[in-house]
C-alpha cells in the first residue's frame, strides 16, 4: 500500500523502545558487570554500586564507609549514565568525570551497568603490617597448666572411670576436676596408648586434654591484635614462652570504612548487621590461625588457648555485643571487664574446649589494646619517674604515669595518620612513601616495596611536612608558600599553583605508579595539623591533671605501626611529640600483641591488666574546655626547628 505523504510517521517502534525501557526500570533486579574480574552481579535496583559490591564481597577502597566524604570509592562506568552527584563533582577531578569516573557510594544502579573497579592490594606480602614487638622478661605462669601424670593401672582400679583415674593420680585437691566433652571423647583411645604415663592440660578445674609422652611439648596458644585496619595473629609455645610465627592481614571490616566511627554508623543504620561484622572478624582470625598452623605443622587440637586485644569497639564486635553505646554520649560500653569465653562458641577453630581470653577495657575509647601497651611498657610497675605512652591512630590513645597512678585519654585525631583523609594518602602498602629526607639538595623517598610511589602513608606524611617546614615551604601556620631559604631550583620547581593555592609536587606523573602526579595539598597539611593538635592537646591535659612538667617525663613509648616507623625528630618538629631528647623516645612495636602475650603467659599480668582497668583514671576530653583551648593553640607548627 502506498504511503500517504501527509501520514504521520509510525512511532510504534519508538514507543516500544520507550515501553521496554520503562519495563526494565520497573524490574526489581538488574545486572552489574564488574571489570576486570568479569563478575556478573544480580543486584536490587536502586542500590548504590558501593552497596552492591560490598554485598558481593568485591573489594573497593573506602575510608568513610560509603558516606560520600572520602572520594576514594572510584569506579569507571562504561554504560551511559546521568550527570555526577554533587559529592562526585566536589571530590573528583574534571578529567575523571569526563572519563565516566563516579563515586560508587553515590551512584545508584537503576539499569544494567558495566563498571571497572580498581584492584586493591590484598596480599600479605605487599602490606606493611607491624607484627613484632619487644617485651620485658617475664616469669612463666601461663593461664593454662600442664601436669605430668602417672596413672594407676586398670587392674589396680578395676571399674574406675578414666576421669577418676586421672583425679586419683592428681591427688585430693583435684577431686572436683571436670572435663570438656571433647577431651572425654578422646580419653579411652589415648589412655590405652599411653602406658599410664602422660600429661594433662588444665584450664582452671577443667581438663582440656590428655597428652601422650610424644605430645608433652605440644601446648600452643594464639595471640590476636584486633586492629581497626589490620588483624595480627601469633602462635605461642606456652611451654617455653617463645613466639613461633606471626601472620597478618587487612581487617575485612575495612570495606565499611577505615575507622570505627564509620562502622558504628553503619550498624546504627543497619540493625541486623552486627552478626555480619562479627562473622567477618571471626573469619579473619580463623584464616590467620589456619595459616599459622599450616606453616608450623601444629595441629588444631593442640591449640589450647587464645587471647585477643583491640579497641573497645573491636572487642565488642568480636563478642557480638552491641557497640552502639560507644557511639554517643555518655559513651557507655556493654562490658569493660576481662572476659573468658569458649572459643568454640564464637566460631574460632581451635581445640573445642579452648578458652578465649578477651583483654579488659577501661572505657569506651580505652580498650584492651591500650592496656596491653601499658603492660608492654612496664609503666605500671615503675616506681620512679613518669612514662608517657601513645598508640597513634584514628583515635590517639594516651597514658601518663607509673605504679602510683596512671591517667589516660583518647584524642580524636582523625584518620590522617593512616592516610585516609589525605588526597593521595594510603595505608602502609606497596608503593607508599613511608619516609622522606633531604639528600644532595633534593628529596629522598623511602617507598615500601621499592616500586614507583602510589601515595603517602602516615609516617611519610609526618616526615614530608617536617622536611618542608625545614626547607621553608611550609610556615608555622601551616601555609604552603614559596620558600625564602633559596632551596635550589629542583626543589623550588616542585611548588605549583593548583586551584588558587600552592601545592608541593611529591612525584611527577612520570615518576608515579599510576601516571598521576602526587601532590601534598594545603588541605593535606591542615588534616595533619588537626591530627597532631588533638594528640598534643591530650598530652598537655594529662600533664596538667597529673601535675607534672616535661622534665618529669623519663621515657616516651610509641606503639602501633605509625609509632614504629615515624621519625621521632619529625614527630617533634611538627609538634606531635613534646620536644625531648630523642633517646627518650622508643617504639614498642606491636605492643597490643606484646601485652596480650604477657597476659597469656603470666597470671600476674592478666591480674594486673584487670586491676588497671579498675584503677586507671580516664579523662574524657570532650567535656574539657581547656582541651579546646590547647587544641587551637597547638594547631600551629612549632617555631623551633629541632632537626
Amino acid at each position: 500500500m502506498k504511503k500517504d505523504k501527509n501520514q504521520k510517521p509510525d512511532n510504534r517502534w519508538q514507543q516500544n523502545r520507550a515501553d521496554h525501557r520503562t519495563r526494565k526500570l520497573k524490574r526489581a533486579h538488574v545486572w552489574l558487570k564488574v571489570l576486570p574480574h568479569e563478575h556478573w552481579l544480580k543486584v536490587r535496583r536502586g542500590q548504590t554500586i558501593w552497596e552492591a559490591l560490598h554485598r558481593a564481597g568485591v573489594p573497593i577502597e573506602s575510608d568513610c564507609g560509603g558516606l560520600g566524604r572520602c572520594g576514594k570509592c572510584k569506579v569507571q562506568v562504561h554504560t551511559a549514565i546521568g550527570p555526577p552527584s554533587r559529592e562526585a563533582k566536589a571530590l573528583l577531578h574534571e578529567e575523571e568525570l569526563k572519563q565516566g569516573v563516579r563515586l560508587a557510594c553515590r551512584t545508584r544502579i537503576e539499569k544494567d551497568l558495566t563498571v571497572t573497579v580498581g584492584e586493591m592490594e590484598a596480599g600479605e606480602d605487599y602490606i606493611q603490617i607491624l607484627k613484632t614487638g619487644d617485651r620485658p622478661p617475664i616469669e612463666l605462669d601461663p593461664l593454662l597448666q600442664r601436669k605430668y601424670v602417672s596413672l594407676p593401672s586398670v587392674a589396680e582400679r578395676e571399674g574406675m572411670s578414666s576421669l577418676d583415674r586421672i583425679k586419683l593420680a592428681l591427688g585430693p585437691e583435684y577431686k572436683d576436676l571436670a572435663a570438656t566433652l571433647y577431651s572425654l571423647h578422646q580419653l579411652p583411645a589415648k589412655l590405652s596408648q599411653a602406658d599410664s604415663q602422660g600429661a594433662i592440660v588444665l584450664h582452671g578445674d577443667r581438663l582440656l586434654a590428655w597428652q601422650q609422652p610424644s605430645k608433652m611439648g605440644q601446648m600452643w596458644g594464639l595471640v590476636f591484635d584486633l586492629g581497626t585496619s589490620t588483624v595480627v595473629g601469633k602462635l605461642i609455645n606456652m611451654v617455653d614462652g617463645t613466639e613461633v610465627a606471626a601472620v597478618s592481614r587487612l581487617n575485612s571490616q575495612m570495606r565499611f570504612g577505615s575507622n570505627v566511627i564509620s562502622r558504628l554508623q553503619y550498624i546504627q543504620q543497619h540493625p541486623n548487621s552486627l552478626g555480619y561484622f562479627q562473622s567477618l572478624l571471626i573469619k579473619d582470625m580463623n584464616g590467620i590461625a589456619a595459616r599459622l598452623l599450616e606453616v608450623t605443622g601444629v595441629e588444631t587440637a593442640d591449640v589450647f588457648a587464645a587471647i585477643a586485644a583491640g579497641n573497645t569497639t573491636m572487642q565488642h564486635l568480636l563478642l557480638g555485643l552491641s557497640p552502639l553505646g560507644i557511639a554517643e554520649a555518655p559513651f557507655t560500653p556493654v562490658l569493660t571487664d576481662g572476659l573468658v569465653a569458649r572459643a568454640r562458641d564464637l566460631g574460632l577453630r581451635l581445640n573445642p574446649g579452648a578458652p578465649l581470653y578477651v583483654m579488659p577495657m577501661q572505657s569506651a575509647y580505652i580498650g584492651g589494646d591500650l592496656l596491653s601497651v601499658l603492660l608492654a611498657s612496664g609503666a605500671a610497675e615503675q616506681d620512679d619517674g613518669i612514662v608517657l605512652g601513645l598508640d597513634l591512630g584514628t583515635n590517639g590513645e594516651i597514658f601518663l604515669g607509673n605504679r602510683k597512678k596512671v591517667m589516660t585519654c583518647s584524642a580524636a585525631a582523625g584518620p590522617a595518620f593512616e592516610g585516609a583523609s589525605i588526597s593521595r594518602g594510603m595505608i602502609a602498602a606497596a608503593g607508599a612513601i613511608e619516609g622522606v629526607s633531604i639528600e644532595n639538595g633534593g628529596l629522598r623517598y623511602d617507598i615500601i616495596g621499592n616500586i614507583k610511589p602510589r601515595g603517602v602513608c602516615g609516617s611519610g606524611l609526618v616526615d614530608l611536612v617536617a622536611v618542608l617546614l625545614h626547607l621553608g615551604f611550609i610556615n608555622n601556620a601551616g601555609l604552603i608558600h614559596p620558600s625564602r631559604h633559596k632551596p635550589g631550583q629542583e626543589l623550588a620547581s616542585r611548588l605549583r599553583r593548583r586551584s588558587g593555592l600552592y601545592a608541593f609536587q611529591v612525584a611527577s606523573a612520570e615518576e608515579s605508579y599510576d601516571g598521576r602526579a602526587i601532590y601534598l595539598t594545603q588541605k593535606d597539611v591542615r588534616e595533619l595539623q588537626l591530627a597532631k593538635a588533638a594528640i598534643s592537646a591530650g598530652i598537655q591535659i594529662l600533664m596538667d591533671d597529673m601535675g607534672v612538667e616535661l622534665r618529669d617525663i623519663q621515657h616516651i613509648y610509641l606503639a602501633g605501626a605509625l609509632g614504629n616507623y615515624v621519625d621521632p625528630l619529625s614527630a617533634m618538629r611538627i609538634g606531635l611529640l613534646p620536644p625531648v631528647d630523642p633517646s627518650m623516645v622508643s617504639s614498642l612495636g606491636n605492643a597490643a600483641t606484646t601485652g596480650a602475650f604477657m597476659a597469656l603467659l603470666s597470671r600476674h599480668y592478666w591480674r594486673l591488666a584487670n586491676e588497671l582497668s579498675d584503677s586507671i583514671e580516664h579523662v574524657e576530653l570532650s567535656y574539657r574546655t581547656d582541651y579546646n583551648s590547647y587544641f587551637v593553640e597547638r594547631m600551629d607548627f612549632p617555631e623551633a626547628d629541632i632537626r
